[in-house]
């Protein structure tokens, strides 16, 4: 098993009701491909925290990012974290509004539009003034394109992601998204993996850590038991879809490989359960149980720190 923590998640209800309505459940409701002609000004970028550990969203479109963000985002309201945008990250004034619609979204029972090609946001999660992390969301092209398989080497990465992940000393924290029963020819998972492969070997750093959530986990019924997700067999379940992924992280330490064989943290992960309205634009949004957030922030705090 992977290096996890002691956890449970605990009684995580899943009732007919949402049962149903996790089966139209689309986390990222527009495709990421909108866009494709918009001139992207990505020397506007700029991280002016050079401390503070960066999370980055690692998933292709309609993975879940952005309502995996909200819902982290809504927990760590909860749990008494300032939880803001970065004002700086982007000058323009779209990227303003971008941060003052993510604010009311926080608040709202409908669910995000998928971010188009040229939208980011950078979160700051802050406990009493210090900022504990910085969280990177931006398109999920920028990270793998499905509709261009075979643009898996690391060295395809936009102009800004080389700069954050090469130049930036920040620990990286990569968020690795995969998506329970993604819709997609076997072929372009292999070549997630394989994107994901050059990033463990040609930009990842001994002070980087990985997670790999294993996000819409509520569509696999087969998965839970009296209300209760079984843990270990979610992540065997992500094993079995994404072959090779598991391997990618393998520890060859002859020591520490005895109790800990794979070098990165296991989260299983709903964002929540949809349903559509009549008349209306968005799908109506229920946050999923608290269990999946906490764990999340848990397995992140261990990041951080360790």
């Amino acid at each position: 098993m992977a290096d996890n923590l002691d956890l449970k998640l605990g009684d995580i209800t899943v009732d007919d009701e949402t049962q149903i309505n996790s089966g139209i459940q689309n986390d990222d409701m527009t495709s990421e491909t909108e866009n494709t002609n918009t001139v992207i000004d990505e020397d506007d970028i700029k991280i002016g925290d050079k401390r503070a550990p960066i999370v980055m969203l690692f998933g292709p479109p309609t993975s879940g990012k952005s309502m995996t963000l909200v819902r982290l985002a809504r927990y760590l309201r909860k749990q008494g974290y300032t939880v803001k945008a970065d004002p700086t990250f982007k000058s323009d004034n779209r990227y303003k509004e971008r941060c003052e619609q993510f604010h009311r979204n926080l608040n709202t029972t409908e669910a995000l539009k998928g971010n188009g090609l040229n939208e980011f946001l950078m979160l700051k999660v802050i406990s009493h003034g210090a900022t504990v992390c910085q969280i990177l969301e931006a398109p999920g092209e920028h990270y793998f394109n499905p509709q261009k398989p075979e643009e898996v080497s690391a060295r395809n990465f936009r102009p800004y992601l080389t700069e954050i992940i090469r130049k930036l000393s920040n620990r990286k924290i990569w968020v690795f998204i995969t998506e329970a029963e993604w819709d997609v020819h076997a072929s372009v998972k292999d070549s997630y993996v394989s994107r994901i492969r050059g990033c463990k070997h040609q930009l990842m750093r001994p002070t980087d850590r990985v997670v790999i959530l294993y996000n819409k986990v509520d569509q696999k019924e087969e998965l839970f038991e009296n209300g209760e997700l079984h843990f270990s067999s979610a992540e065997r379940a992500m094993k079995d879809e994404y072959d090779g992924l598991s391997g990618v992280f393998r520890n060859s330490n002859p020591i520490t490989s005895l109790w800990r064989p794979y070098n990165y943290k296991f989260v299983p992960f709903c964002t929540g359960y949809y349903t559509t309205q009549l008349g209306r634009e968005y799908m109506k949004y229920n946050e999923s149980e608290e269990h999946y957030p906490r764990l999340l922030w848990t397995v992140l705090m261990k990041c951080i720190k360790g």
